[in-house]
């Protein structure tokens, strides 16, 4: 090899157009070559390799599985106890329902228990009540006092034993002796569970703050009397009608001459009547 002024080698080289120093071994200069060649190889070996898959980066090329559809899932039955308690509700709500609630228990203050039985009619959101107190138990000679209390059309009236009849003052909804007043949609029921009844299955539910006698009506000295707590619990049938159950109320009031401060709980069992039938409630 003849080398040339500029340091290339001449046409008679065997490396013809390569680069390398005045005076590099040849070993050195094959050397560089086979790796330049080793790096090229391997890179145009990776530019034909197939683009890994978009979707997972696997460069194996094979087609994704794809999952299989939703199934929708079937709308669920409603339960007998939910139906029971939609139908009673709409009955309820539509404020035109008849019925009659008769009641028997006590009521219990802290020194006393007396007797307590009467019966009310419900035209919607009218009612007509009569109940008596039986005093003879605790105080002989006393013997019964009777209540009547009435609500039609936003007005409320209170008789008690002989006396006339008078009005109640402030009347209102909050007063009205109506059971299911405030019953507007199925969550203000509360199912409680199934229960056999002559073998045939009905639904026990409870509706709260149900007034069907306010402590005020109690006779001689009591007064200042205040409602904390009351609900009926009662069964009804699939197509929601009222049946049979209890009525609670826990209350507080000043009784005796010395207003002594005293708890007042009634527990009366209820029974229900005359379901749809043709009432009317009139005014006194």
């Amino acid at each position: 090899m003849v080398p040339s002024r500029d340091g290339r080698s001449g046409p008679g080289t065997a490396i013809d157009g390569g680069w390398y120093r005045l005076g590099m071994p040849r070993s050195r200069v094959r050397a560089a070559v086979l790796v330049t060649a080793a790096v090229l190889v391997a890179l145009a070996a990776v530019g034909c390799l197939p683009p890994p898959n978009a979707a997972t980066g696997d460069s194996s090329g094979a087609p994704a599985t794809p999952l299989p559809a939703a199934t929708p899932r079937p709308s669920a039955t409603p339960k007998p106890q939910d139906l029971a308690i939609a139908a009673f509700v709409k009955l309820v709500a539509g404020g035109k329902l008849t019925y009659r609630i008769s009641f028997n228990g006590d009521v219990r203050l802290s020194a006393d228990a007396l007797p307590v039985a009467g019966a009310m009619d419900v035209a919607g959101g009218n009612f007509a009540t009569s109940f008596t107190y039986n005093f003879e138990p605790e105080y002989p000679g006393l013997g019964k006092t009777r209540i009547q209390v009435r609500g039609v059309g936003g007005q409320g009236w209170i008789k008690r034993g002989s006396a006339a009849w008078r009005s109640i003052k402030s009347y209102g909804v909050a007063q009205s002796y109506v059971p299911f007043k405030d019953v507007k949609a199925t969550a203000d029921v509360r199912y409680v569970g199934a229960a056999k009844v002559g073998g045939k299955t009905f639904h026990t539910v409870v509706v709260k703050d149900a007034v069907l006698i306010h402590p005020n009506t109690i006779p001689y000295q009591v007064e200042n009397e205040k409602v904390d707590e009351s609900e009926i619990e009662f069964l009804i049938d699939d197509a929601g009608r009222p049946r049979s159950g209890s009525w609670t109320l826990s209350a507080q009031a000043r009784v005796g001459a010395s207003g002594q401060l005293q708890r007042v709980v009634y527990d009366l069992k209820v029974t229900f009547s005359k379901i749809g039938d043709k009432i009317s409630v009139k005014r006194p």
